[in-house]
């Protein structure tokens, strides 16, 4: 249980309940969890969803066996403001022996909706000496977090376009934000793609011995994030609306992992990105493709 309390803890989650189905799980979003333009995005709640929904699946299971997120899909809705509690909620709406499916949604403060999704859970032949020391459904406990801790990042030159600023990040001239930095996150960019380059942590471990699904999600929609910047004009703002990523396989918590990201189309309002996870020996680890709103309209040559 130390791993993954250390996990939680380090994206500032606090530990809710399991009862009825439901999982709930609270986090406060900090400076901490900012992207390169100091915004609060999917990435920063990623580890959150990811656990709810595979831990409403897994308490319901009633025995310490493993299970794995197979498939999540999250859309945004109202924007998250830095410096408050957010909530989430997972309902088991089927389960078998094998499979499971959950609905999530993340709420803020003032209970505006900020995320839903909609998650799928596979149970596994292996299990850990970790998952068997889990005693019973989480109750109410775990201390709320509720101060803010770090700063965010100085704001971005409103007359860079979107090549600019990830050329300056990639040359260290502009913070990639704390974001990339708590996942010991590297930027790389040239004319075609943007990757992710990640050194994993022993704290990114699930019970299980691989990085949890949470910490995959967060760095691969992060990666998704960074490459939208690419297709902004001077001042212009975006967002990601829309991410859904396959898991295939449970990435190790050595070596090295990319995540790279290309482009599938920009239209108008919405561009459409394709992101894969890869190990150093070119393992697949999960594929991804994002929905990046732009406003006002993209760029287009």
């Amino acid at each position: 249980m130390a791993a993954i309390d250390d996990l939680l803890s380090t994206f500032m989650i606090s530990r809710a309940s399991f009862d009825g189905g439901v999982m709930s799980l609270r986090q406060f979003v900090g400076p901490t969890l900012a992207d390169h333009r100091g915004r609060i995005e999917m990435p920063a709640y990623a580890v959150m969803v990811e656990s709810a929904t595979s831990g409403a699946f897994w308490y319901s299971l009633g025995e310490p066996v493993g299970s794995v997120q197979s498939w999540l899909s999250l859309a945004s809705a109202a924007p998250v403001v830095a410096n408050q509690q957010l909530s989430a909620k997972s309902l088991l709406v089927r389960r078998d022996d094998r499979y499971g499916t959950l609905t999530v949604q993340i709420s803020d403060e003032r209970d505006d909706v900020v995320c839903v999704g909609v998650g799928r859970c596979v149970r596994v032949g292996r299990t850990s000496d970790a998952l068997s020391a889990i005693d019973g459904a989480p109750s109410e406990t775990g201390s709320a977090f509720a101060s803010p801790t770090g700063v965010l990042p100085p704001p971005i030159d409103p007359e860079l376009d979107g090549s600019q600023i990830l050329a300056e990040i990639g040359k260290g001239r502009i913070s990639p934000g704390p974001l990339c930095e708590l996942l010991c996150a590297t930027v790389k960019s040239d004319n075609d793609t943007t990757q992710l380059v990640v050194s994993p942590q022993q704290w990114m471990a699930n019970p299980l011995g691989t990085m949890q699904g949470g910490v995959v999600t967060a760095i691969v929609s992060q990666a998704c994030v960074l490459a939208g910047q690419r297709y902004t004009i001077p001042g212009q703002q975006y967002s990601l609306a829309g991410f859904n990523i396959n898991f295939f396989r449970s990435p190790p918590v050595d070596g090295e992992l990319t995540v790279t990201t290309t482009l599938d189309k920009l239209g108008q309002r919405i561009g459409t990105l394709s992101a894969i996870m890869t190990g150093s020996n070119g393992v697949t680890f999960a594929r991804a493709v994002a929905d990046i709103e732009y406003q006002p309209a993209p760029r287009l040559d």
